[in-house]
């Protein structure tokens, strides 16, 4: 039995998902299911009403827009010993990449993920695994927050967070009751260079902040309309790239950092190039993040370099997939 134990903590949700589905089948297709049946029923209702009690304690919904940032915030509440009275929900999702346009309606959600899927490989794995954080799940969590919960939405000044709190905003149109922003940047506005993300704040900054969230700021009934205002314009916009600029979202050309990049590769290779002008890929990526303070991924900073390959810009050599196998040069 401790081998089997073993093995399931050593398995994803996802999998473990998996394996149940194809238990219930086998059991339902056997003639002398109706125990085990009856079992799988009783351990599914136990489950739920102990997902219930656990929901009724928790009286603030906390919103964030990365599984990372949601880490952090549920260490930061349990360090405080407020966890159990604190819901987090995260979005796993870039909203400064891909289209968005009516991205709260199932067909918007369908583009995007196509637009996603053509471009990068390990989405539909990735999208897979995280099941509860995909798009439509999210959306329905939130527009599903009781009147009685208070709402929390964390964020700093990126056209991700910034993109994905104008979504929330518009999702909680109808909610009558306040809603409450952290955003780093401006609460730390006084520092020589505010953070322009989460993962930028001093850990102690951090946790105080997350200590004092029942502090967090009210917004204005004018400022939520501003807000949902803004989703409409964006949410109607066909830009595919968007960029933090000025204290606002700038829609941009999908080529727009193109040059960022090919400037990044000639500085990565005075540095550090080999004799014949190669440098690793990843470190042109490194270079870019240096000196382009926005929350784009990695994963869109490749998807530029191969097109740069595809148009002759760059010459590559190694094996594709992986930042640290291959290395590129100008062409």
């Amino acid at each position: 039995m401790n081998r089997y134990i073993e093995s399931i903590n050593e398995l994803n949700e996802w999998e473990l998902r998996i394996i149940l589905n194809e238990l219930i089948n086998e059991a339902e297709a056997s003639s002398d299911s109706g125990k085990l049946l009856q079992v799988i029923d009783d351990r599914i209702a136990e489950a739920r009403s102990k997902r219930e009690e656990i929901e009724r304690l928790q009286r603030h919904v906390h919103i964030v827009f990365s599984l990372s940032d949601a880490g952090s915030l549920k260490v930061a509440l349990s360090e405080a010993g407020r966890r159990h009275e604190n819901k987090v929900v995260a979005f796993n999702d870039l909203f400064s990449i891909g289209p968005i346009k009516h991205l709260e309606q199932p067909e918007g959600q369908r583009n995007r993920q196509r637009w996603m899927l053509d471009r990068f490989s390990p989405f539909q794995v990735l999208n897979d695994r995280n099941r509860e954080s995909q798009l439509d799940h999210i959306i329905e969590e939130i527009k599903a927050i009781p009147e009685e919960k208070s709402v929390i939405v964390w964020c700093s000044d990126n056209s991700h967070d910034q993109t994905g709190m104008r979504l929330v905003m518009h999702l909680l149109k109808d909610r009558q009751q306040p809603v409450q922003l952290v955003n780093f940047s401006e609460c730390l506005r006084e520092m020589t260079v505010p953070p322009f993300a989460q993962a930028y704040v001093d850990p102690e900054v951090y946790r105080d902040m997350v200590s004092n969230y029942e502090n967090a700021r009210l917004l204005s009934s004018r400022e939520r309309q501003q807000y949902m205002a803004e989703w409409e314009e964006l949410s109607n916009s066909d830009y595919e790239f968007r960029l933090w600029q000025g204290g606002e979202i700038k829609g941009s050309e999908i080529e727009a950092i193109d040059g960022i990049i090919v400037s990044a590769a000639v500085s990565a290779v005075q540095e550090s190039g080999d004799e014949e002008g190669f440098v690793k890929a990843g470190t042109v990526v490194a270079k870019v993040f240096e000196h382009f303070n926005q929350v784009i991924g990695d994963g869109f900073i490749e998807y530029r370099v191969w097109s740069l390959i595809s148009n002759g810009v760059f010459e590559f050599r190694g094996l594709p997939g992986a930042l640290y196998q291959y290395s590129i040069k100008l062409g």
